[in-house]
């Protein structure tokens, strides 16, 4: 439920109790029929306490939308109350029925003409609709009456954050903290920009001033746990994400957080458990597929990293890193075609990289298709510069021979990524044409350079150490 709604559920409740307050018709003195205002009042009270309290009990175990449906039993006295109709637009706004929502706000403002309560929830409904011109008229209106109002900096604050400008937002929320110091959203905007901001110290203290107020917050859990993976306090993260876990055990972010810390820790079977649930809750979302996947890999067990991979470029074709461990996998499994149709989408999106052109030959050289191989290499050479070493090294497999002047050429280069890359391939044209040992010396090469920056290292790996047992 909207957090919104959840706080104002809880103030109307306890207004509706003390207005309901315990009477005594005998003090109050009778009327000549018998009764008297003030008890009218407080059945009126006791009736609106009742149905408030019908409603509370009725968002702790059902929806917003099933807990709306409870106003077809609304007495008719309480028809026009003004809390009840103002929980009645925040509970179609939790409902995400926008139209109702603004519609009985709207009703509510014109009857109440300044009312605060009934303006900052229209901020609120128009957020959601995305209204902006709506919205800034209300915070505005607020602002006129009350320049420091909490509602009204923290959505001018909500909007330099969305606007990746942490300081302006910043400033906004703590100006909302100034009437209000203990302002829940207004504090947890103060500890989000400084985090943004750097502000390690200050980010933590807010946080942890948020949890004294309300234990339950859980966000103020999942922050204090990216503060510590930060500084690389990873046991630490791993118990602030857990915490937050216990209050919101649905939350797809805290999961993902919480099988990262964990994984950092080398604890991969509850990151695997942490992701796979995540899975579970948005299985159309790319990201906790990518995460399995890199875990999987990692632990050697490539026909599932190569399920969740393909997941991965269904849901995010765009994600070309996804296609590039696909075509590591296929090509050490030596499925040359799926390698090669791969490094094909990872070409697509990264034209400068001469890495995938380079796979895509030797994977047309491996299914017999020489043809194919020379035709695409031909391609890709016209566009290049040829003084450069990627030039030279796609010629000698275009040409399939020539490479005697390139390891003096790759020795010269000052990058030890573009040694170990060129050193690779050079390993590749060998192994291509029979020289496996020779091949393996080259992989070695690369090995010796420490520097597995790039995914061709692996695949060295592999070749001077074959690792038959794939999972």
């Amino acid at each position: 439920m909207n957090n919104f709604v959840k706080n104002k559920i809880a103030v109307f409740v306890a207004v509706a109790v003390c207005f309901a307050a315990p009477f005594s018709a005998s003090a109050a003195g009778q009327d000549r029929y018998g009764s008297t205002q003030a008890e009218a009042a407080y059945n009126l009270g006791l009736s609106k306490n009742n149905f408030i309290q019908s409603l509370q009990n009725s968002l702790a175990k059902s929806s917003p939308q099933e807990t709306l449906k409870l106003f077809d039993t609304l007495p008719a006295e309480l028809s026009e109350d003004f809390d009840i109709l103002y929980l009645k637009s925040a509970l179609n706004l939790s409902a995400g029925n926008y139209k109702e929502a603004s519609q009985i706000c709207s009703s509510l403002r014109t009857a109440n003409p300044g009312n605060q309560d009934a303006l900052e929830l229209g901020i609120v409904i128009a957020t959601a609709q995305g209204d902006t011109k709506t919205k800034s008229a209300l915070v505005n209106e607020l602002l006129k009456k009350d320049p420091y109002n909490s509602a009204a900096n923290i959505t001018i604050g909500d909007d330099y954050f969305a606007r990746k400008n942490y300081k302006q937002a910043l400033a906004y929320y703590e100006k909302a903290l100034v009437n209000d110091s203990n302002n829940v959203d207004a504090k947890f905007g103060v500890g989000r920009a400084a985090y943004y901001l750097k502000d390690d110290e200050k980010a933590k203290k807010t946080f942890k001033s948020i949890i004294e107020i309300d234990p339950t917050y859980a966000p103020g859990y999942s922050y204090l746990g990216k503060i510590a993976a930060a500084n690389k306090e990873n046991k630490i993260a791993s118990s602030y994400a857990e915490k937050a876990l216990e209050l919101d055990s649905e939350n797809y972010d805290y999961l993902m957080d919480y099988g990262m810390y964990e994984n950092t820790m080398e604890h991969s079977e509850n990151a695997i458990k942490a992701w796979t649930k995540a899975i579970k809750l948005q299985p159309d979302y790319f990201l906790a597929y990518a995460y399995r996947g890199g875990l999987y890999d990692a632990e050697n067990m490539l026909d599932q990293a190569c399920e969740d991979y393909k997941m991965v470029v269904k849901l995010n074709p765009d994600y070309y890193f996804a296609y590039e461990e696909l075509g590591v996998i296929y090509l050490h499994k030596e499925q040359w075609t799926l390698a090669r149709e791969a490094f094909e989408k990872c070409y697509e999106k990264q034209k400068d990289n001469i890495s995938y052109p380079l796979m895509i030959t030797y994977c047309y050289y491996r299914e017999n298709n020489s043809f194919k191989a020379r035709e695409f290499s031909d391609k890709v050479l016209r566009k290049m510069d040829r003084s450069s070493i990627e030039y030279a090294m796609l010629r000698v497999f275009h040409d399939r021979g020539g490479e005697m002047p390139l390891a003096q050429k790759i020795a010269q280069l000052g990058s030890r990524q573009q040694q170990g890359k060129m050193y690779f391939y050079l390993g590749l044209l060998y192994e291509l044409y029979g020289g496996v040992e020779a091949s393996r010396e080259w992989y070695a090469k690369v090995l010796s350079m420490n520097c597995p920056m790039f995914f061709e290292y692996r695949l060295a790996e592999w070749s001077v150490q074959p690792n038959d047992s794939a999972k």
